[in-house]
């Protein structure tokens, strides 16, 4: 259904009935024109679920989600802010650069030197924190 080459990032309720589809591609911009033939083209899709409200296509953005393990993998060297479901050593909340990952975790190194490995089931919120005045 979506064009060759495109990635949907993360699908989700905004704002209520506002439905927001972020999209990520391989051989281009994700612009205005990009975004609008997407939504065209998902449009029909969900309206045959029974869904009829309003879509908005969008980029991820600088801050954007990590929301699969091959997110984790690709961003190897970025910092990221993540959040997990259960307390590991009494912290849910975790920042730091992505270091390694492998087949079930990843490690982020936090800036105060220590190291943590987070399995990927158990983050429930990651997005990557992008400084653009560095």
């Amino acid at each position: 259904m979506l064009p060759e080459g495109t990635e949907l990032v993360e699908a989700r309720f905004s704002g209520g009935h506002l439905l927001t589809v972020l999209l990520d591609r391989e051989d281009g911009p994700v612009d205005h024109e990009f975004c609008s033939r997407v939504a065209a083209v998902i449009a029909p899709a969900v309206e045959a679920e029974g869904y009829d409200g309003p879509i908005e296509a969008s980029s991820p953005g600088i801050e954007r989600p990590l929301t699969r393990p091959e997110h984790f993998r690709r961003f190897v060297g970025h910092e990221a802010k993540v959040r997990i479901g259960e307390p590991l050593d009494g912290r849910r909340n975790f920042t730091g650069v992505i270091d390694r990952t492998g087949e079930d975790a990843f490690v982020l190194r936090l800036s105060e030197g220590a190291e943590v490995e987070l399995s990927f089931g158990s983050v429930t919120r990651a997005n990557l924190k992008e400084d653009i005045y560095k």
